[in-house]
């Protein structure tokens, strides 16, 4: 009886153990440059990360949502990771991941206003230009280069949140997406000065349906010198969320983790935010269904 029980378990742990060997990602990103005239001639740089099986000759006609998300030189790697296991668990499609870099002058292109007080006023506010080269330049070209279809989302981090949600209020970028995700936004930024711009959110959707997913950090041990500007990003969040959560066009979820902090939020925040955005796809979820 022994003997069996032993055999039934090593046999177990081999059939476990084979299941494993198809968890295995491996990052193998397309690396593009593009000359931006919308960026004064900056060389800018873009991966792409395709699903398994696109090159495939039974999907040689299929096409692929996409999803963008800023600081690509880095989070490419989380998001294409993610967005793997979320396939691998059936809670995503097969997906096309665009990563943007907006290493060098990140401050510059993802903030939307130049703060008063600021002592160098140039280096920021111009998130306007890195709207203008997604839209006409980014996304064009890879709609042209690979099989796309019209479901996109945009993703963002931090100050990349931030700019997730001004892509949501903008009457350029707003068409382009059916999902934003916003990762613990920036938007305490130019003293939370995107809160104001939403309070005439109900005329910028009228009658259009967008995904949203919002997460911010709630942390408990802020530095006491710190603490104002904490309040001020926390605050700018929440009121940002519930303004969206009361539109009728946006099916949004806004999560509020205390276990996390600014920085460790970004993988909670990246898993659950694609895969509640694609959680109605290829359409976006009504309201009501949210």
């Amino acid at each position: 009886m022994k003997h069996f029980a032993f055999l039934l378990l090593c046999a177990v742990s081999c059939l476990s153990q084979a299941s494993y060997l198809n968890y295995t990602y491996t990052h193998l990103p397309t690396e593009h440059t593009i000359v931006s005239s919308s960026l004064n001639n900056e060389l800018r740089k873009v991966w792409v990360v395709l699903p398994e099986g696109y090159d495939a000759p039974e999907n040689s006609e299929r096409e692929y949502p996409v999803v963008y998300t800023t600081d690509g030189e880095n989070l490419q790697y989380l998001t294409g990771h993610s967005m793997w296991f979320l396939n691998r668990m059936q809670m995503l499609p097969d997906t096309i991941l665009v990563a943007i870099n907006t290493r060098t002058h990140r401050a510059r292109d993802l903030t939307p206003t130049e703060p008063k007080d600021s002592p160098t006023p140039a280096l920021t506010g111009q998130s306007h230009q890195l709207k203008a080269f997604i839209k006409g330049e980014v996304i064009p070209f890879i709609d042209e280069t690979y099989r796309t279809d019209d479901f996109r989302v945009l993703s963002g981090h931090s100050l990349g949140g931030l700019f997730s949600i001004t892509s949501l209020l903008s009457e350029h970028m707003q068409p382009l997406f059916k999902g934003f995700v916003a990762i613990d936004p920036s938007l305490w930024w130019d003293d939370a000065v995107v809160t104001d711009w939403l309070e005439d959110a109900q005329d910028k959707f009228d009658d259009k349906a967008f995904a949203v997913y919002i997460v911010a950090a709630h942390e408990e041990n802020v530095p006491p010198e710190q603490q104002a500007l904490y309040l001020k990003h926390i605050n700018a969040i929440d009121n940002v969320a519930l303004t969206l959560i009361d539109t009728d066009a946006t099916a949004i979820r806004y999560d509020v983790t205390t276990d996390e902090h600014h920085g460790s939020v970004l993988h909670v925040g990246i898993f659950r935010g694609i895969r509640e955005v694609f959680k109605c796809y290829p359409s976006v979820c009504s309201k009501q269904e949210d």
